[in-house]
């Protein structure tokens, strides 16, 4: 059976998903006996692993510097900024707040790569579009709860986390799309390393890795996050994104589920409704995306 190449991206987004949500576990485990900036370099640095054996495999080791140039050299290391601005921000949410809130915020991602787009990629955006945008930012404001007792200045570090990695896609669109996506996460693994491990050794004291079992599960960190990763990069490639963004929303009944199994958090009221109105307004973003696209 020949798999089309939407099948294709929803499989492969799906297991980016998987995988993302199982980094973010094992680092809210971590996060009471490491600080994260040194979490977020054994993040990095296994994190080459995904990258390097794709290009490994497709025997293009020896095209590495010959496929990208000082351009695109220039946007690897604005990416990798933004993804160490974002990392320090979602780790210290996982470390403070629950697991599924966590995740759930981060899902403002979308108003903010369609805010960007307009100054960078020159998007055209509407009513329908801004209004969404405000709507779901309701809708976070709804899940923090200001003005209650339960409310934590920590619910800002995901929507911070979700700006980051929102200027990480859109500079992702300004690769030529000759350049394999292998490459293009391999060099900007390596400027995301060497900025964390500057962090690290400015800002902290490393803690020693006393057990071998930690060492397993930083590599699975690292491995986990560069696939998750590679999989958004590649199924972005293959279709329209406005095809396949839905399917990101899985992420939240996934977290949700794995915060209840594995730290027995079941943050019902905090997150409805508030929940439903970022999903409604990330969905309605993407179809007026869609309709735009088939109007031209």
């Amino acid at each position: 059976m020949i798999l089309s190449n939407l099948t294709k991206a929803i499989i492969v987004i799906l297991f980016g998903i998987l995988s993302f949500d199982l980094m973010s576990l094992i680092i809210k485990f971590f996060s009471d006996r490491y600080h994260i900036l040194q979490i977020a370099v054994f993040r990095n640095f296994f994190g080459f692993i995904p990258p390097l054996l794709v290009v490994l495999l497709s025997k293009k080791i020896d095209k590495i510097f010959l496929h990208i140039g000082k351009r695109e050299s220039a946007l690897c290391f604005l990416r990798a900024l933004s993804i160490c601005f974002a990392q320090v921000c979602f780790y210290s949410a996982l470390a403070r707040i629950e697991f599924a809130i966590a995740i759930t915020l981060a899902f403002v991602g979308p108003f903010f790569v369609t805010a960007l787009s307009i100054p960078v990629l020159g998007l055209k955006v509407g009513l329908w579009r801004w209004g969404a945008i405000l709507v779901g930012f309701l809708g976070v404001v709804w899940v923090m709860r200001p003005g209650f007792s339960d409310f934590s200045i920590s619910y800002l570090f995901p929507v911070g986390a979700a700006f980051g990695y929102a200027v990480s896609s859109i500079v992702v669109r300004l690769f030529s799309e000759k350049i394999d996506s292998s490459i293009i996460q391999l060099h900007t693994q390596l400027y995301t390393l060497i900025i964390s491990l500057i962090l690290v050794y400015s800002l902290i004291e490393p803690v020693p890795v006393r057990y071998s079992s930690d060492v397993w599960l930083f590599l699975a960190i690292g491995i986990f996050g560069g696939i998750g990763v590679l999989c958004l990069i590649a199924c972005y490639r293959m279709v329209e994104p406005s095809q396949i963004t839905p399917f990101e929303y899985f992420s939240i009944p996934i977290s949700f589920f794995l915060g209840w199994y594995f730290f027995g958090e079941a943050p019902l009221e905090k997150l409805f409704p508030g929940v439903l109105v970022i999903v409604i307004s990330g969905l309605i973003i993407i179809w007026r995306e869609n309709y735009q696209k088939n109007r031209v």
